[in-house]
């Protein structure tokens, strides 16, 4: 089997409010899907590459214009080769960042075709653990107008709705620094008020995770993490840059909250820098941004020798969501699956059936080959963007 084209979809959405975070606001969705072509016509992959607020047209043109023509001709069901290649074929400028998470899409795309090839679902070729992974509601958003009671009012629904635990934004406080305002700040105090409301919403059977997106510096997360602990946070998810290693390993040093990252890094390798400084206790990466499942899976085996669990952002389409929950699905260390409660028409409104069961809020992919994913491909077009 051959590879013989790449195709990428871009697509754009407004959801119907905005929402901000420490770092800002927006209301526009993006995406980058990967769509992979075979000699064999009845065998396709779908892959997705982060791109997070960057231009379609700078990640289109890499994935087509210098990551193409490495990969054509190659064996799609050599997902190990292909990453290698790529990896070395751009290591002058590549590396890490935008490079590594277009290289993503193509690698969850070859891994799609490998599990088509041999009838087989993604999370049996990945380990074949098989255990249902807990899922979360993912939110709590700063919005306009809102208050703590409307908080806790929508995290009462999900819990309403069987889901396991909740993770809501913190964070956005005028300690932090940047260079243009930010809208809906509030107090270090009044934040402390949301994260409570949260907790009583949830209740202290079910966890609760609080996610400040790299904003804080380690002073500030640990006033934070001291409020944290009382409220019996499940963990802090980026609390500070990724960069800033001795800081996250000083915080880590001074909570007994475990710390989450980081989304935002890249590569195998990164991560067991920051699993080994004792960064990190839960190993968070973005399949669609880390490098795909092939470091994803290397993450997850790391992360097991060194007693550590591992989950995953899950902010994408149903291709991103579909990888995420095979790999956390197929290793015994899985810990929790993130189900995002924010407006997205791209995950059930693109594929034909469900692709993912939730049951007593308990996540398990389907048993169809690959990603386990039927495309609508007609339905995908209302989003697309032409080229």
């Amino acid at each position: 089997m051959k590879i013989t084209g790449i195709e990428t979809i871009c697509l754009a959405w407004r959801m119907p409010y905005p929402i901000a975070f420490a770092k800002g606001e927006y209301q526009d969705r993006d995406a980058v899907l990967v769509k992979v072509h075979t000699d064999d016509p009845d065998i396709v992959g779908w892959g997705e590459s982060a791109l997070w607020g960057g231009p379609h047209g700078s990640t289109v043109a890499v994935i087509e214009q210098e990551l193409a023509p490495l990969v054509i001709g190659e064996d799609p069901r050599r997902p190990e080769h292909i990453w290698d290649k790529v990896f070395h074929g751009t290591y002058m400028h590549g590396r890490k960042g935008m490079v590594i998470a277009c290289l993503s899409g193509i690698d969850i795309a070859c891994w799609d075709i490998m599990g088509k090839a041999s009838s087989q679902p993604l999370w049996r070729l990945l380990g074949g653990y098989g255990r249902p992974v807990s899922a979360y509601a993912s939110s709590g958003y700063y919005r306009r107008l809102d208050s703590p009671e409307a908080l806790a009012g929508r995290i009462a629904d999900a819990r309403a709705a069987g889901y396991r635990g909740y993770k809501m934004k913190i964070g956005n406080i005028p300690q932090v620094n940047h260079h243009e305002k930010r809208p809906y700040t509030v107090s270090f105090d009044e934040d402390i008020a949301r994260i409570r409301a949260a907790r009583e919403a949830i209740g202290t059977d079910r966890n609760l995770m609080v996610d400040a997106n790299c904003a804080l510096n380690p002073r500030v997360a640990m006033r934070y993490a001291e409020e944290l602990e009382r409220l019996e946070v499940r963990w802090f998810e980026e609390p500070v840059a990724p960069e800033n290693i001795s800081g996250c390993v000083d915080l880590a040093g001074r909570t007994r909250i475990p710390i989450a990252g980081f989304e935002s890094e890249t590569t195998a390798n990164t991560f067991a820098q920051l699993m080994d400084a004792g960064a990190i206790q839960i190993a968070q990466p973005d399949v669609v941004q880390v490098g795909g499942l092939t470091e994803f899976r290397k993450i997850a085996a790391y992360a097991g020798l060194r007693h550590l669990h591992v989950t995953g952002k899950n902010y994408s389409t149903a291709v991103g969501q579909a990888a995420t929950l095979a790999m956390l699905y197929a290793v015994p260390h899985g810990d929790y699956f993130e189900d995002e409660h924010d407006p997205l028409p791209w995950r059930q409104e693109i594929v034909e059936k469900p692709y993912v069961t939730l049951d007593d809020g308990l996540a398990a992919p389907c048993d169809e080959p690959g990603l386990g994913l039927s495309i609508d491909e007609a339905a995908l077009a209302t989003w697309a963007l032409l080229g």
